[in-house]
């Protein structure tokens, strides 16, 4: 028999990604121990979309990281797209990355960019984009677990000067009494 109702539609889920965002401050304040602060920043876009840029906040020293932005149209929150920050970090720094075929002449890739044009359209997968509350879930996921995020938070929460600090503590404390 058909069924005639769209797969991966509940009516019983329907969270804003606004919404789901703020279940995502409590886990994170108690993941934390209060330590870390999920801030959301509800804005627009360039192009007048609604805009929530999501921030790490260290609570004892007030340091905070932005992390990605969720941008959505106005008055409806699907589909949802989440932007990642850009990586700004050296080559060698990174797990991976893509770098021009040195064997392509100028001419060649001038040759591939007139093919891709001369075959039309193409299509491009979006692969932040959630048309529903489960896939925008699955999403964020994904989201605070990236490196750049990772990173962040990690950068938030360790600095340099309690690295000096605690070395010159320990370095005082092993020292000779004579």
């Amino acid at each position: 028999m058909s069924s005639f109702w769209p797969d991966g539609v509940e009516l019983s889920d329907t969270q804003s990604p606004k919404d789901i965002l703020k279940t995502a401050q409590e886990e994170w304040q108690a993941a934390s121990n209060g330590v870390l602060e999920l801030v959301l920043q509800s804005t627009k876009s360039e192009s007048g979309n609604s805009m929530i840029i999501v921030h790490a906040k260290n609570v004892a020293n007030n340091r905070t990281a932005t992390l990605f932005s969720i941008v959505h149209q106005p008055e409806k929150p699907y589909p949802v797209t989440i932007q990642p920050e850009k990586e700004d970090l050296p080559t060698f720094l990174k797990k991976s990355y893509y770098e021009q075929n040195p064997k392509l002449s100028a001419m060649d890739v001038g040759l591939l960019m007139k093919t891709e044009r001369d075959q039309g359209m193409k299509q491009v997968i979006n692969q932040w984009v959630s048309d529903t509350p489960p896939e925008f879930r699955k999403n964020l996921s994904r989201a605070f677990n990236l490196g750049i995020v990772k990173r962040e938070i990690l950068n938030l929460t360790s600095s340099n000067t309690n690295i000096v600090n605690n070395m010159n503590e320990e370095l005082i404390d092993h020292q000779d009494p004579s």
